[in-house]
């Protein structure tokens, strides 16, 4: 009998550390006490901007209030044509959303295969091989695409193209994965320090990674003279993190991005070597919501890009034409940073005491947070709305008001009437006018 009860709270035991060690595993740092107790929120633009010789990295005051309730941070790249984003790391997970333009992005995961390679011709009628090169997977990115990054995986970017590639990267310095503070901190593989002084919120702020070893262990680690090895560190360069590129880049890559859309994966029992790390969430086929009149909504999470369970951030698109309104609503378990790609948009917040926190009109380029419960309703200027937001879980999900699937349908008539002190007809009316689920055009439309 002892045996059988020593057995039976043994199993327990182990049960419990089991689901203690994975709910500590989905855990969020917290961030700092106070940060989301608001009077007012402010939209946020960029705080600083450090340029390099083929384009800038703006980046937004971590410091503020609004990204300190969220836990993230927020940098936005602009490449010019034929430029390169030399690589480097980030220590937080990231999401980044392709705001305008074309190019190739290679992702660096040490440990993972170099599964693309060129081999070139034996030289004298030599039957046997040479490589020319081997490197791991690239991936073509245009407008729309959302890539996911994990901590200290280095990722690179090339435009191709010839107008600016524009790119807007947010970063959960409260992950877990980020073992550092919340300072965020981007890990320079190649590049140099520019020329500009540079100010406190400026982030990249140093040398690459090699600058700081001596020139001779390099060329000891890589079987290189020293001239090679001084040039790894960019001893005499000032370029910075964006160069320009000399000529066309030539690299392996895959005839076709069918692959992205072949089979769901399993998510955490994929490797992050052979996960599918992005989708494109522009077009107008896959909204979750459409309507003809007033809009759209795309939802990428951790069902339709598993990969975003380790990321644990998930992206919304949303497009509202001129005159459109996306009903109020609150997302139940996250943090929304919503970032404006275009047009204008009268934005309403409303915090847990019923007070109105945000009042006014958000343009292209400017940033919005909304934490965690509170109501916030959009409506379209002349010119239409288009947004891409952020969230800090990564199977957020929101509530409406209003609306045929909304709070106030699924509550009784009666309720409303004693709720709100209407009548039965008032009642009626609130509950059953509004036919549309999320998105609906304006009366004055």
């Amino acid at each position: 009998m002892h045996k059988l009860i020593f057995s039976l709270l043994s199993i327990a035991s182990i049960s419990l550390l089991l689901l203690f060690h994975g709910s500590e595993a989905r855990q969020r740092e917290l961030p700092l006490p106070n940060a989301c107790h608001f009077s007012q929120i402010n939209s946020l633009s960029p705080a600083h901007a450090t340029k390099f010789e083929a384009g800038q990295m703006e980046v937004w005051d971590h410091t503020s209030n609004e990204l300190q309730c969220a836990g993230v941070t927020v940098a936005r790249i602009t490449l010019q044509a034929n430029s390169i984003f030399l690589p480097s790391f980030f220590s937080p997970p990231s999401l980044a959303y392709v705001v305008q333009g074309e190019g190739v992005m290679g992702t660096i995961a040490s440990g993972c295969p170099e599964t693309y390679e060129e081999a070139g011709g034996g030289v004298g009628g030599d039957m046997h091989r040479r490589f020319e090169d081997m490197h791991q997977k690239l991936e073509d990115f245009r407008r729309g695409d959302v890539f996911a990054s994990l901590a200290g995986v280095s990722q690179w970017w090339y435009n191709r193209g010839n107008s600016d590639v524009v790119i807007v990267i947010v970063l959960d310095v409260t992950n877990r994965e980020n073992q550092l503070d919340q300072v965020p901190r981007m890990f320079q593989i190649a590049g140099s320090k520019t020329q500009e002084q540079q100010q406190p919120l400026t982030w990249p702020s140093g040398k690459n990674a090699f600058s700081g070893f001596d020139p001779n262990i390099i060329a000891e680690a890589f079987k290189i003279d020293i001239e090679t090895a001084k040039k790894l560190q960019n001893q005499k360069d000032n370029r910075g993190n964006i160069v320009r590129a000399n000529g066309p880049l030539h690299f392996i890559s895959s005839p076709s991005r069918q692959w992205q859309q072949d089979g769901n994966g399993n998510g955490i029992e994929e490797t992050y070597c052979t996960a599918r790390l992005h989708e494109n969430i522009d077009d107008p086929e896959r909204s979750d919501f459409f309507s003809t009149r007033a809009g759209r909504i795309s939802t990428l999470n951790s069902l339709n890009l598993p990969v975003l369970r380790l990321v644990r951030l998930n992206a919304i698109r949303g497009v509202l034409y001129s005159g459109g309104m996306m009903l109020p609503h609150w997302t139940a378990n996250a943090h929304t940073v919503l970032y404006v790609t275009g047009g204008q948009a009268m934005i309403q917040v409303v915090d847990d005491n019923g007070q109105s926190v945000f009042n006014a009109q958000v343009q292209q380029g400017e940033l919005l947070v909304v934490p965690q419960g509170f109501a916030v309703v959009k409506t379209a200027g002349e010119t239409g709305f288009e947004w891409i937001a952020f969230k800090t879980n990564d199977n957020a999900y929101m509530n409406t008001l209003s609306g045929g699937t909304s709070y106030l349908r699924a509550v009784p008539v009666d309720v409303i009437k004693a709720a709100y002190g209407v009548t039965e007809e008032e009642a009626k009316r609130v509950k059953f006018s509004q036919q549309e689920t999320m998105l609906a055009m304006t009366l004055s439309s």
